[in-house]
């Protein structure tokens, strides 16, 4: 679903704007990336609970992150034909539980409207000129909370090496919100829907010279909008068409993520390393994945694929901040600006193994 907000702007500049066909997608908003670093490691979010935008994949990340965080992002889509941003914020709760509030604005810059169908859409030639423009602006508001359920791992005789076993519950709840003016007449869209996830952390090594673990597998799952709701639309009266009400209703997709994702702070291989694979199933199933490398505790290097799409990024944490990038070579255009800043806070050990 990453190009869907250039399908719609495509939509725009090569259908007739009828107000029946105009306001599609409305929901899709939320399948677009999130997290520069997810981005980067090709889109698989459902097993990396590590910022606080990795709820907004798998809202059971929310009870595995350890310290108060607050970031923002910005994304400049497809060559400049559309932006996004993300404001996010986590804070863990006492008895295992943690929540997080992000939001997500989308802009589609300047859509240009014909009366008809161009004579020749593939090469962007037309034999006239547009009537005009529409500007098409989204809003996604989601509030994750979740608890985890620490679990005790069969032990060798004789040893005490304190592995973990985790699972985490966790839900998603999501508000909509989109403003369009085909034909000069003002559409807005409203709508809500839910999220479940659950992840799972199993420790594999433990390493008693830093006390931690060393090695561990992750496990996840998510499935996005499950309320059987739609986007609804009001229109603004205009004194030269009326609009029927029974068309301004839109269905949410309901769609399915699962992953898994391996992760070595051992530094036995010179970095500390994470390898994450997952799948994405809706109208069709696309495979994502990503690996990322971290030297000195400090800088971070990441390469992945999403479906067809190569991704590559890299960050740079110091003290209680952290900085990433990503570059992706999307179908439809290269998406060259993904940037995050964000301040993380001491953590908060709440189970005895440090993390």
């Amino acid at each position: 679903m990453i190009g869907i907000s250039v399908l719609l702007l495509w939509y725009f500049s090569e259908q007739e704007c009828r107000a029946e066909d105009s306001i599609r997608y409305t929901a899709d908003v939320s399948r677009l990336p999130v997290g520069t670093d997810i981005a980067a490691m090709g889109d698989a979010g459902v097993v990396l609970p590590r910022r606080a935008t990795a709820a907004v994949w798998n809202p059971a990340a929310a009870a595995f992150l350890e310290r108060y965080e607050f970031s923002m992002e910005g994304a400049d889509l497809y060559r400049h034909l559309s932006q996004q941003g993300c404001f996010a914020g986590t804070a863990p709760l006492q008895n295992n539980l943690g929540a997080v509030l992000s939001y997500q604005p989308f802009y589609s810059g300047r859509i240009l409207q014909y009366d008809t169908i161009p004579e020749s859409p593939i090469d962007g030639k037309t034999s006239h000129q547009p009537t005009g423009f529409i500007r098409n602006y989204q809003h996604l508001v989601i509030g994750a909370f979740a608890r985890n359920f620490p679990l005790r791992m069969p032990r060798f005789s004789g040893t005490d090496l304190p592995l973990p076993f985790d699972v985490s519950i966790g839900a998603n709840l999501k508000a909509y919100a989109q403003t369009m003016s085909p034909n000069g007449v003002l559409h807005i869209g409203m709508g809500y829907n839910a999220d479940l996830g659950l992840q799972t952390r199993i420790g594999l090594d433990f390493d008693v010279r830093t006390n931690e673990v060393c090695r561990e597998v992750w496990l996840g799952a998510t499935l996005r909008d499950v309320l059987p709701s739609d986007v609804v639309w009001i229109y603004a009266r205009d004194d030269r068409v009326m609009y029927s009400p029974e068309n301004y209703r839109e269905p949410f997709h309901y769609s399915q993520y699962y992953g898994v994702a391996f992760v070595d702070r051992s530094g036995d291989l010179f970095a500390h390393w994470t390898i994450a694979l997952s799948l994405h199933k809706e109208y069709k199933v696309t495979y994502h994945g990503g690996i990322e490398a971290e030297f000195w505790n400090m800088a971070l290097f990441r390469v992945g694929f999403s479906g067809r799409t190569p991704t590559l990024g890299a960050g740079l944490r110091c003290r209680r901040f952290f900085i990433d990038y990503a570059l992706r070579f999307d179908e439809i255009a290269l998406s060259v600006i993904r940037l995050t800043v964000g301040i993380s806070l001491p953590a908060i050990q709440r189970n005895p193994v440090k993390q």
